[in-house]
């Protein structure tokens, strides 16, 4: 279109000048208005009504039978005459245009949507979609795909598929007469997730929490602990080797007395040392003292010699003879028996699972002799006795079967008090499960 406005004189007249010459171009020569005259501003400014207008006719939509004649091949649009609206103008090479546009859009989505795992199928009804991975590549032709299929793909794409069947460990193992699948399966939420992981599920971004690992991480520790293993496998235990020696320990103590105490020889020494004082003794002054009872009413006292330390009164100069005695008493405890570190024996307790599927496994005693073996006092002709962590008495002799997890304890059964140790203990473990045969 071309704008006259100048040449028309105002805005009153450009429509219908407008109007008259697209009349003149049509009737006339039979030929829309030169290309080059219509404005592409002005073509995208009634994009919109282009489109629904395209989308009327590819759908079947009638047009004014005056304005636009479209073939009826389907899929090949074609189309007669002109569109006129306001300043734009449309004819058959923009619906086509249009048309294909819209096409390559809906084979982009088509695309993206194999791309998903979406896979579409030839029907005996049309084409459906299906997204079960265990399914083949579809057999389709995409091109030919309505926007209705497509929307209803785009919606299912980011569903899980509906009935798909989840394979058992039995069925895995291809066991026979074990059912193939178990449960269907389901979205996915963040516990289900490895904590460090993403999945999308349902149009949502999900950050995996280990939640679930942990509980059953959790679970396995504590059915591990009891010995709680499912019906459906055998537990295969583990046992390892323990050695206890059986070592002297000193009986008795020492004692404040006389003679032996056990292990012990007790001894009285009594140590005497005489310390002589040793001073220089000093001479007196000389005084009188009167004493009316006495004869000549009074004596001379002093003049003679003494210590300092002692007194005492000597004639003659000299040292202090005098002697202090001092006696320390002390004990010695020496040991007599001759057995300091002697070894009477070593307890090796092992086990063996050589049966995996008997849930059992058993446990092996060997009582090794040391170099005061013949010094042990046995109470009875069953040696060794085998108990549990509560004391109680499973069994005696060199052999015991147990069949399930846990700490097991053996003792030689002696009357003897100087040892340090009669008891071995043992732990019994599940190392791993093997499946159970089906009959």
């Amino acid at each position: 279109m071309k704008n006259n406005t100048e040449k028309a004189g105002g805005p009153g007249i450009v429509k219908e000048t407008r109007k008259n010459e697209h009349k003149a171009g049509t009737a006339q020569t039979g030929r829309r208005t030169p290309r080059h005259w219509r404005s592409w501003p002005r073509r995208v400014c009634a994009g919109g009504l282009l489109t629904a207008l395209a989308a009327g006719i590819f759908a079947g939509m009638p047009m004014h039978p005056a304005s636009v004649s479209a073939a009826r091949e389907a899929g090949v649009p074609g189309s007669r005459g002109v569109l006129r609206y306001e300043e734009a103008v449309a004819d058959a090479a923009d619906l086509q245009e249009i048309h294909a546009y819209i096409t390559e859009k809906k084979n982009a989505a088509a695309g993206t949507l194999l791309q998903l795992g979406t896979k579409f199928w030839q029907g005996p009804e049309g084409i459906v979609c299906d997204r079960n991975p265990d399914s083949g590549p579809g057999d389709a032709d995409v091109t030919q795909l309505g926007w209705p299929m497509i929307l209803q793909a785009v919606t299912d794409s980011q569903k899980v598929p509906e009935g798909l069947k989840v394979l058992n460990p039995e069925a895995a193992l291809h066991i026979e007469g074990v059912g193939e699948a178990t449960d269907c399966y389901v979205t996915a939420v963040a516990d289900n997730i490895s904590r460090g992981k993403a999945a999308w599920a349902d149009g949502q971004l999900l950050l995996g929490n280990g939640a679930d690992n942990d509980r059953a991480y959790e679970k396995g520790r504590g059915d591990g602990g009891r010995g709680e293993v499912p019906d459906l496998f055998y537990p295969l235990f583990g046992v390892g080797e323990v050695v206890a020696a059986v070592r002297h320990v000193h009986a008795g103590a020492p004692a404040q007395t006389e003679g032996r105490s056990g292990c012990y020889q007790n001894s009285l020494h009594v140590h005497r040392e005489i310390f002589v004082c040793g001073a220089e003794l000093y001479k007196t002054d000389v005084d009188w003292r009167p004493n009316p009872d006495e004869p000549e009413g009074g004596s001379w006292h002093g003049g003679g010699y003494t210590c300092g330390n002692h007194g005492g009164l000597f004639e003659s100069p000299g040292t202090c003879r005098h002697e202090d005695i001092v006696e320390t008493a002390t004990w010695s405890h020496d040991l007599v028996c001759g057995l300091d570190g002697a070894v009477y024996a070593n307890i090796r307790l092992s086990g063996t699972d050589t049966e995996y599927t008997d849930e059992a496994v058993r446990l092996e005693a060997v009582l090794e002799e040391g170099s005061e073996f013949g010094r042990l006092s046995w109470k009875s002709e069953d040696r060794l006795v085998w108990t549990d962590a509560g004391g109680s008495v499973l069994g005696t002799g060199p052999e015991l079967t147990v069949q399930s997890p846990g700490t097991y304890y053996c003792s030689i059964d002696v009357n003897n008090t100087d040892i340090d140790n009669r008891t071995a203990a043992v732990g019994v473990r599940i190392n791993g499960l093997i499946l159970k045969r089906h009959n």
